[in-house]
C-alpha cells in the first residue's frame, strides 16, 4: 500500500501545482464550482504523471449509495479502495435513469475532488490571483469543521433552515460552508 498512497501523494501535488480555475458558474445562488470535465480532466493529467488509474463504480448497500474509487498503482499492482457516501438525487421532470445519471457524475466528482485534495471552498488555491504568490503561506484554522453534503449535520441544517430556526450565517458561525454547500442550502430552502 506504501507505493500507491506515495503516487497518489505525488499526483497531489501535481493537481495543486497547476493554476486551475472554477469552469462551472450556478447562476441562480451566484457560485462558482469545478465542472465534472475539469476534475477528470485534472485528476487524468495527475494519475499520468505518478503511473496510477482511478476507477470510479457507483455501489449500493444496505445503508444507501456510495462511490468507491479503486487507485491502482500500475508498476506494482497495488490498490487502494475509497469511498464516498451520496444520495440519489430528486430532480424535477426526470426519469430514475436521469436520476441515477446524476448520481453518478455528482458521486464521481467528488470522491475524485476528496481523494485527489482538490478543495471547492472559498480557502483553495484557485479563490485567489494565481498569476501572483500568495502573501500567506497557510490558510487560518480556526477549529470548525466543514459543512459536507450527505452528512447528518447536514441534513440537520436543512431542516433548521427549512423550520425557519436557523440561518446559513448561524450555520457559518460553528461550522465552515463551502460556496457550493451555501448553494444547496439556499436550494433546499425554496424546495
Amino acid at each position: 500500500m506504501k507505493q500507491v498512497l506515495s503516487k497518489l501523494a505525488t499526483a497531489r501535488l501535481f493537481i495543486k501545482s497547476h493554476p486551475i480555475k472554477k469552469d462551472g458558474r450556478n447562476e441562480f445562488s451566484k457560485y462558482d464550482y469545478f465542472t465534472p470535465e475539469i476534475v477528470s480532466k485534472l485528476v487524468n493529467d495527475a494519475c499520468i504523471e505518478s503511473d496510477i488509474i482511478c476507477v470510479f463504480s457507483l455501489r449500493q448497500d444496505p445503508l444507501g449509495y456510495y462511490g468507491e474509487v479503486t487507485t491502482t498503482d500500475l508498476e506494482t499492482g497495488e490498490v487502494l479502495i475509497t469511498e464516498t457516501r451520496t444520495d440519489r438525487p430528486e430532480i424535477k421532470a426526470t426519469n430514475a435513469t436521469q436520476q441515477m445519471g446524476g448520481m453518478n457524475t455528482y458521486a464521481k466528482r467528488y470522491a475524485l475532488m476528496s481523494l485527489f485534495d482538490i478543495e471547492d471552498n472559498t480557502m483553495d488555491f484557485d479563490s485567489h490571483d494565481n498569476s501572483k504568490p500568495s502573501a500567506k503561506s497557510t490558510p487560518v484554522d480556526d477549529g470548525k469543521k466543514w459543512l459536507n453534503k450527505g452528512t447528518k449535520e447536514f441534513d440537520g441544517a436543512v431542516a433548521k433552515l427549512k423550520a425557519g430556526t436557523t440561518t446559513i450565517e448561524k450555520i457559518k458561525t460553528v461550522m465552515k460552508v463551502s460556496k457550493e454547500v451555501e448553494g444547496l442550502l439556499l436550494n433546499s430552502i425554496n424546495n
